[in-house]
């Protein structure tokens, strides 16, 4: 199971500066409230419906936990019938799938927006700071209970849901250095190699900070920020990035 790999529409807006709660998703309506006349739904409407089912699937495991999802708890909170759920999605591992799917890109595009536009060292700083923020926020470590939860109920030695997560995670950042070193004229040697030890690093630092009581957030933005430029300096040092005729963070 992986992801949508959508890349994240771009723009040339040099400013990245968001409020915490564009990365973490931001005030956005609860699933069961439906906007709209009675009877029968509008085309638009019935095109959102199955991302409003998802998020309700969503409020249901945040409220009542994984052990007592069911799908008339998600009917509820989504104000629709049981059945309507049904003609979207097979069962409990689809929708788990689905929502799981929804989460990742979500998450990926807003972290993905922030450092649009600006030299590669200063984007991948703020993404890490960003991606820190969120693995440590409520919604991130629900979804890491989410992907336990699906292992735990569906995988088998087919299937792993976080090695899929890894997987689109590799994937996106290495087409996102590709992308940049196009568009910033730079040379990077092995962008797929790059985008691994980059991700490892920032998982394994999360995990090391998870084990903590506390997470100091303060702290880790001052993390990422050397954490990038030493990784990028390290780059740069061996031969593995090159910019011809710039440096890299001007």
């Amino acid at each position: 199971m992986t992801a949508p790999q959508s890349p994240p529409e771009r723009s040339n807006r040099a400013s990245t500066d968001l409020p915490l709660q564009d990365i973490e998703g931001g005030d956005q309506p609860s699933a069961g409230k439906v906007v709209g006349r009675r009877g029968r739904p509008s085309v638009e409407e019935a095109q959102r419906l199955p991302a409003r089912i998802l998020e309700a699937g969503w409020e249901v495991l945040r409220d009542h936990g994984f052990e007592a999802f069911t799908f008339d708890r998600v009917a509820r909170h989504a104000h629709i019938g049981k059945a309507t759920i049904y003609t979207r999605f097979a069962g409990k591992r689809e929708f788990l799938e689905a929502l799981l799917a929804q989460k990742m890109v979500e998450r990926r595009l807003r972290i993905m927006k922030l450092g649009e536009g600006l030299p590669l060292i200063e984007a991948f700083c703020i993404r890490a700071a960003a991606v820190m923020h969120v693995l440590h926020s409520p919604e991130g470590l629900m979804m890491e209970r989410l992907v336990d939860w699906c292992d735990q109920e569906f995988g088998n030695g087919e299937m792993n849901y976080r090695q899929a997560m890894y997987v689109d995670a590799l994937t996106n950042i290495t087409e996102e250095l590709e992308e940049v070193s196009r568009e910033q004229d730079l040379t990077i040697a092995d962008p797929e190699l790059a985008a691994r030890f980059w991700l490892e690093g920032l998982l394994g630092h999360a995990r090391l900070e998870t084990s903590t009581q506390t997470v100091d957030v303060e702290a880790n933005e001052k993390w990422a920020r050397a954490y990038s430029e030493f990784f990028f300096a390290g780059l740069r040092h061996s031969g593995a990035i090159s910019a011809p005729s710039s440096p890299l963070s001007d």
